[in-house]
């Protein structure tokens, strides 16, 4: 009789363990450039753990609106693991501007039952510039001589909004 109630609240604290394990579970990462008081590029990057990339050009981009891209859940999650073993979420949800005119980074990070975000990335730590870099570079794209992004390749499919 002990060992089938002991076996009944393991199996609760099992079911438990694994409903907190879920929440916490990263579902999507982020990463915003924001204006400047100049020309400077203005678009979201957000990798999903289902393998589906967004990218919105606001403002100063060759594209705009939204955009999707299948990279497949394995290098999604690898990106997501990047962020996980970086401790992001242990990271401040703002550092200090020290430059007034400079576009700002943006992360946001989404779990199940809540969210994270770090504003004026650029000023953190250097693991928050590493993950930058590994976002920016799945939209692999140059900034012409006026600083405005290049097109979009081929991958990328039109969702909605407006296209310049």
């Amino acid at each position: 009789m002990a060992t089938l109630l002991c076996g009944s609240c393991l199996s609760v604290f099992s079911k438990e363990a694994k409903g907190k394990k879920k929440a916490n579970e990263m579902i999507s990462i982020a990463l915003r450039h924001t204006a400047c008081f100049g020309r400077c590029p203005d678009y979201t990057i957000e990798v999903n753990r289902n393998g589906i990339v967004t990218y919105t050009g606001s403002m100063f981009v060759t594209d705009s609106g939204l955009f999707t891209k299948k990279i497949g859940a394995k290098k999604a999650l690898g990106i997501i693991r990047q962020a996980e073993i970086y401790r992001l979420d242990t990271c401040k949800d703002r550092y200090e501007s020290r430059m007034q005119d400079l576009p700002g980074i943006v992360f946001t990070i989404k779990y199940h039952s809540k969210k994270k975000m770090i504003q004026n990335a650029n000023f953190g730590p250097a693991v928050l510039d590493e993950m930058r870099k590994t976002l920016d570079e799945l939209l692999d794209l140059k900034a012409d001589e006026t600083g405005t992004l290049q097109h979009l390749d081929g991958s990328w499919h039109k969702a909605a909004g407006s296209h310049k």
